[in-house]
């Protein structure tokens, strides 16, 4: 039986909310993330003027002034979604909301299923979503879900593909390996020392030399790329998200650099936990301090892999601390947004890594911490005389 599913992926989808609903703003540059101080989102228009994701909305608005600024909204975001899973529902029992902006449908089991049928269906849904919202999405139709998700990224935005045997190496030519669902950054770098720089060397690549270096993950890719299908789509409830955060107002205001930086490193810890929990593991963080005056100073630390651990970038969070805070200041917050996350059983978590052996240790260590045994030393900080506490850790060596 021929295996038909579609994946919908939201174009700009942050931004294309607001657009819908400020219809004003439709065609005009958008950026969300005010209330951040930099650009969590962006529209279409405003990657046209110059803005990147993770700008400063302060460089924003000397480079793009005519730009729009917007705060996040995800209950908004989440009444949008919930439209979305309806409407692809009438057409299929067989619904995966895998994000806030995406969501699998599997046609498979539909009666009398067959090549035209499934496009004219995709076409449905797709120009139902885009008249019901008026926001645009991309839909992708393919044999399975790794497959169809190539398609609906293949033609952004708007775009429309049915990936089949007959153009499915045409489309992988153009596909870079790091941009293949579930292939992470150091899986790719491995892959290009290979010779393997698209998704279609992945594709061509015999299984027995994938096999001899490469875990498990990565040959379940192989095989869905060829046409197997692997991932079924979980259709029970679940909470996914996008980005997890932790902040915290604090009274009164303080210039005290430990205070403040203790503070920032708590919610790190909570964030970088509770994505743990949720299994997923962490591609990007921006961290920003709030001063009395409620103007916001962040920074994005780059992350060359994602990670579970926030002990394995200490040096980048200390560096990155340096940057924003200022003596003179007095502040009121501090917190951490964590995004680009990934669920473990689709990123190989340290390969080719040399931090390997170390994040089995610190699985160890967390592990304690996730269960309120442990604390670390950072955070212990008395906020009533906001004194750094008098105190006694295991020393854990992590080196050997």
């Amino acid at each position: 039986m021929q295996s038909y599913i579609i994946h919908i992926d939201g174009d700009a989808f942050f931004a294309s909310v607001y657009q819908a609903l400020h219809p004003e703003t439709k065609g005009r540059p958008v950026v969300i993330g005010r209330e951040r101080g930099i650009a969590t989102a962006i529209s279409y228009e405003a990657k046209k003027c110059g803005v990147t994701r993770g700008m400063l909305i302060s460089e924003i608005k000397k480079i793009a002034p005519q730009c729009i600024i917007a705060s996040s909204d995800y209950r908004l975001y989440e009444i949008f979604c919930k439209k979305i899973v309806s409407i692809a529902s009438l057409y299929s029992p067989y619904v995966e909301r895998y994000s806030i902006d995406e969501v699998f449908i599997d046609m498979t089991n539909h009666n009398g299923i067959n090549n035209d049928k499934i496009v004219n269906v995709g076409k449905k849904i797709k120009l139902e979503i885009e008249r019901s919202l008026n926001i645009t999405v991309s839909l992708g139709i393919a044999c399975t879900k790794t497959l169809a998700k190539i398609a609906s990224s293949s033609s952004k935005p708007s775009g429309f593909i049915f990936l089949h045997k007959k153009n499915l190496n045409e489309y992988l030519s153009s596909i870079d390996i790091q941009d293949v669902w579930g292939i992470g950054r150091q899986t790719s770098a491995k892959l290009r020392s290979m010779g393997i720089t698209t998704a279609n060397d992945f594709f061509n690549e015999n299984e027995s030399v994938l096999k001899k270096y490469f875990s498990k993950n990565i040959l379940e890719i192989w095989h869905e790329l060829h046409g197997k299908r692997i991932y079924d789509l979980s259709l029970g409830e679940k909470t996914t998200y996008k980005s997890i955060q932790r902040t915290q107002t604090f009274t009164p205001a303080t210039s005290n650099r430990f205070f403040v930086r203790a503070q920032l490193l708590k919610h790190i810890e909570e964030a970088f936990s509770k994505a743990r929990r949720l299994k997923y593991t962490v591609g990007g963080i921006s961290i920003f301090i709030k001063t009395q005056e409620f103007s916001y100073r962040s920074v994005e630390i780059p992350l060359s892999e994602k990670l579970a651990y926030p002990f394995l970038i200490r040096h980048e969070i200390e560096n990155a601390f340096n940057k924003i805070y200022n003596s003179s200041k007095k502040y009121r917050a501090s917190g951490c947004t964590l995004y680009n996350l990934e669920s473990e059983d689709k990123e190989q978590l340290g390969l080719f890594n040399e931090n390997a052996s170390l994040n089995k240790k610190l699985r160890s260590l967390y592990g304690l911490y996730d269960k309120n045994l442990i604390n670390f030393g950072s955070q212990l900080f008395n906020e009533t005389n906001r004194e750094a506490k008098k105190f006694t850790v295991p020393q854990v060596d992590l080196r050997k």
